[in-house]
């Protein structure tokens, strides 16, 4: 019976991401959206059909992985290598320019500086998973803007290491993380990153050992690729550093090697179910109860965070002299908070950095703005289009930016009105149908035995009625 029963909730969470994500499509926004939405309908606080488990945030770590894998893979290295200092330059600019915002905006409220540092790593920090998906549905995966983006995602993804030492170092057990101990760590992994560029480069192309064997049966050419994916991220973890970057280091080396064909044919199907889970798992932590408790002080940070991270992500680019139109749509691809904030705020919750309370804001404001930094990409970008057309109204760039997406939404609610009126018709009338029913059989029963009417229903009957009692005899008789 238990069984049955986890086939029937992953059933339902399979239809409902479904469903979501057709929804989303619909919309012309991302189906990463869609699945954080079935997240939330089937979490916890929804329906509490399923609810946050370790095995279910091990695949959504499995899922960042093997991202960063295939990002490494299909990279193309020489453009990645002339990116690479401007990308660490625009990272490091980012983290010193939020983290800098964040202990100012703390001066006004609590004082709490510690709790600010970790607020501001957590902001800098992009969403690669999602930054990525946003890349692949705007189809600029080959342009400017998506290429400085990917290289600026992956200087981030670096930077976790040593932002994590720094989280932690600032609890009471946290004086082993000296400086140089967070910037040895820091130049490890520049250090392998550069080293990794300077031979693939000059290699170009070499045999991985065995291949032959391996692509020989595409079951076991997907776990060989899977297997080397992990075991190179789980060597970069017991290395002190990022497993993201291990993985990241083994798709430029699996991308440079004879396993590539069967890297790229296996990698995207396992990926999308990963990437399904992480996705999924984000929509379980966002707790309705607290979202609709603290409503207005979510959304005020919603609103800072996607608006205030935009317009800093902008600026930065712009000082390091990037076009315009290229800075823009680069702002909007890494506008989302990242996966690894959510570490960053464990560790700060672990380390005393960040309260209770801070840690689960923080917690909701992270996941949310998966949710709907999609929706602010699509209408930021509409907008930035309509500006240029000499649109500078408030409700017109809004109206203009979601104009879509507010018909189908009209339309959706017409249908949708339109058919509950008519359910609720139908639950009526079948409902004096049934009162009508029983009051004739209620009438059929309520007339003394002796009476001759005829039944309720009952039609009348053409022959003539027999006498109660016989005529009196004639004279003759």
């Amino acid at each position: 019976m238990p069984q049955t029963q986890n086939i029937t909730a992953l059933a339902a969470v399979l239809g409902a991401a479904v469903l979501c994500g057709l929804f989303m499509n619909r919309l012309r926004l991302p189906s990463a959206a869609g699945f954080i939405l079935a997240g939330v309908v089937l979490g916890p606080t929804g329906i509490g059909l399923i609810a946050p488990s370790t095995a279910i945030e091990t695949l959504a770590e499995l899922g960042v992985l093997m991202l960063l894998f295939i990002i490494g893979m299909e990279l193309r290295l020489q453009a990645f290598r002339a990116a690479l200092p401007l990308a660490v330059g625009i990272a490091a600019a980012q983290i010193a320019a939020m983290t800098g915002l964040a202990v100012l905006a703390s001066q006004f409220d609590s004082g709490e500086s510690r709790s600010a540092v970790v607020i501001g790593f957590m902001l800098a920090i992009s969403s690669t998973a999602l930054g990525m998906k946003m890349i692949e549905d705007a189809d600029e995966k080959g342009s400017e803007a998506g290429r400085l983006s990917t290289a600026v995602l992956i200087a981030q993804d670096l930077a976790v290491v040593p932002l994590l030492l720094i989280t932690t170092s600032l609890g009471p057990d946290g004086a082993s993380h000296t400086p140089m101990f967070v910037g040895f760590k820091l130049l490890l992994a520049l250090v392998l990153l550069t080293t990794f560029i300077a031979v693939l480069t000059r290699v170009k192309s070499f045999r991985f050992p065995f291949s032959e064997f391996v692509l020989k049966d595409p079951d076991i050419a997907t776990l060989c690729v899977l297997g080397f994916c992990f075991v190179a991220a789980a060597a970069s973890g017991l290395l002190g550093l990022s497993p993201a970057l291990g993985a990241f280091l083994c798709g430029l080396a699996v991308g440079h090697s004879t396993l590539r064909p069967a890297a790229l044919r296996s990698a995207p199907p396992v990926q999308s179910i990963l990437l399904f889970t992480f996705f999924l798992s984000v929509g379980l932590l966002i707790d309705l109860k607290y979202v609709l408790h603290e409503f207005w002080l979510i959304l005020i940070a919603l609103m800072a965070v996607a608006a205030g991270k935009t317009i800093v992500n902008l600026a930065i680019l712009r000082a390091f002299r990037r076009e315009g139109d290229v800075a823009f749509r680069a702002a909007l691809f890494l506008t989302p908070i990242g996966e690894f904030s959510f570490i960053l705020a464990a560790a700060g919750a672990s380390a005393g950095a960040l309260s209770p309370q801070g840690y689960k804001l923080a917690l909701s404001v992270i996941a949310l703005s998966l949710l709907v930094s999609p929706i602010w990409f699509i209408g930021a970008r509409r907008a930035h289009v309509l500006a240029s057309r000499g649109i500078t109204g408030a409700n017109a760039l809004f109206r203009g930016a979601y104009r879509r997406e507010l018909f189908i939404l009209n339309a959706w609610r017409r249908h949708s009105t339109a058919f509950a009126l008519e359910t609720i018709r139908r639950i009526q009338e079948a409902r004096r149908e049934r009162d009508e029913r029983r009051r004739l059989d209620s009438a059929a029963y309520d007339f003394p035995w002796d009476d001759t009417r005829p039944l309720p229903g009952a039609e009348p009957s053409s022959e003539p009625e027999a006498e109660a009692f016989p005529p009196p005899p004639g004279p003759g008789e």
